[in-house]
């Protein structure tokens, strides 16, 4: 079923459940101020029968004239019965009822009592005279009132369906002007492809409804699926650029090698050239690989300290590398509780470690601060170096996958490490963030929340 006629069939059935409580509230008042109508009227006819067969002495002869008036004017399928304090029957009518000593007991105690008998609605009154006192029944068929409620219920019941009929076809017509906006949005998403993401959908700025908070909210993720496909080819371009080096210069190696018989120096010097190729490509591919792993939902975690974690890190540095340099700082709590991290202790490892690496790298021998400081329910690491720094220009792609500054190209590298430190930041609900200026250096902060 379409959405629109489902929104019409919910809008009718809501409005029908309405029409029908507010029908069957007024048809139960109507028919209560009827049945307490036809109860007055009955209360009037007991005294009217009884000022009619004994009050004549009671009442002024201009208000017996008036009595002997109203008595003829019957109801319908009327029954009058009177009957002595000793329930024994004073006067009845022809084709009157005889009631129930049970019935007439109420009465008598009551001294006026209403009640229902199939169609006939039954009126009792205790009336006092001077010559006794005496039992009145009037029991009566209010013919004219059900013929009121069956046209009223007939008139209700029409109402009712064409008033159904007709919310489902105004449903319709409100449920196609409000999806309209939407059916703009779906042809419009129709149009966008892989070859034009760049598209957005139009939104008007002076309003502020629904319907464009959701085409904002698709902007943006038009916006973040463009920057991945980006981000894609570039790592595409990149990756393939990377791995083509090394294997290009182990094939050429080997082509010319083959080319005519050389001394046996020279095929040492050649496998030499292919085995340091070999072990660059390794190297490149085994980036790939932890790159690949923190892309996935990979959360082996443990708990962490970070002391130990970062005197491992400084001290499975290269041996080649001046540690002097490197300047750590705590600012953590006595508490051991405060200085242990949910993570996933190789992966945390690999981030802190590629940033310091970095920092080392474009330092050129200039001391490196690293600052582990509690802060907000998580732990913050802060790597500084006095290097090269990075171009302001550049500071929003350093995160992309074998991306490399234009001035860190004489350095050796292949633009993995902060990507891949980005990823495990991200994989542990954390946050990476980079400042740096151009001969100065570079500030590179990572959080971790605890938890």
């Amino acid at each position: 079923m379409k959405f629109k006629n489902a929104l019409s069939l919910k809008f009718s059935f809501m409005f029908a459940a309405i029409i029908l409580i507010l029908f069957l509230g007024i048809y139960f008042l109507v028919e209560h101020n009827r049945s307490s109508s036809f109860f007055t009227k009955l209360d009037e006819r007991a005294l009217i029968a009884g000022q009619f067969y004994f009050a004549e002495d009671n009442l002024s002869t201009h208000s017996f004239k008036q009595v002997t008036k109203k008595f003829p004017q019957s109801l319908s399928n009327e029954s009058i019965s009177i009957y002595d304090e000793d329930l024994k029957p004073t006067f009845l009518a022809k084709d009157s009822m005889n009631w129930d000593k049970q019935i007439l007991n109420q009465i008598l105690k009551k001294r006026s009592t209403h009640f229902t008998a199939g169609e006939y609605q039954v009126s009792g009154l205790y009336f006092e005279d001077n010559s006794g006192n005496f039992l009145i029944v009037v029991s009566a068929i209010d013919e004219r009132g059900f013929s009121d409620m069956n046209q009223l219920r007939m008139i209700m019941g029409v109402l009712f369906i064409l008033s159904i009929f007709a919310t489902f076809f105004i449903g319709r017509i409100f449920a196609h002007i409000s999806l309209q906006p939407l059916v703009k949005i779906t042809n419009n998403l129709k149009l966008i492809r892989s070859s034009n993401l760049h598209m957005r959908l139009p939104i008007d700025a002076s309003k502020t409804d629904e319907i464009d908070k959701l085409s904002l909210t698709i902007n943006q993720v038009l916006e973040n699926l463009e920057q991945s496909f980006d981000n894609q080819q570039a790592f595409v371009a990149n990756a393939s650029h990377e791995l083509r080096t090394p294997i290009t210069a182990i094939l050429g190696e080997a082509e010319i090698t083959l080319m005519r018989d050389r001394e046996p120096e020279e095929y040492k010097l050649v496998l030499e050239e292919i085995v340091f190729s070999t072990k660059k490509l390794n190297l490149i591919i085994n980036s790939l690989m932890e790159l690949m792993q923190t892309s996935l939902n990979n959360k082996d975690f443990q708990q962490v300290i970070v002391d130990e974690l970062m005197w491992e890190i400084v001290d499975e540095l290269p041996e080649k590398t001046d540690k002097e340099v490197i300047q750590v700082r705590y600012v953590m709590p006595d508490d051991i509780n405060k200085r242990i991290l949910l993570g996933n202790r190789r992966l945390l490892f690999i981030a802190i470690s590629n940033v310091l690496k970095n920092a080392l790298k474009f330092s050129k021998g200039k001391p490196i601060y690293c600052t582990i400081a509690d802060k907000n329910n998580g732990i913050e690491f802060t790597i500084e170096d006095q290097g090269i720094g990075i171009a302001e220009e550049d500071l929003e792609k350093v995160f992309q996958p074998f991306f490399r500054s234009s001035n860190a190209m004489r350095y050796k590298g292949y633009g993995i490490g902060l990507s891949l430190a980005s990823n495990i930041v991200k994989l542990h609900n954390g946050r990476i963030s980079i400042k740096s200026e151009l001969e100065k250096g570079t500030q590179v902060t990572l959080f971790f929340p605890r938890t």
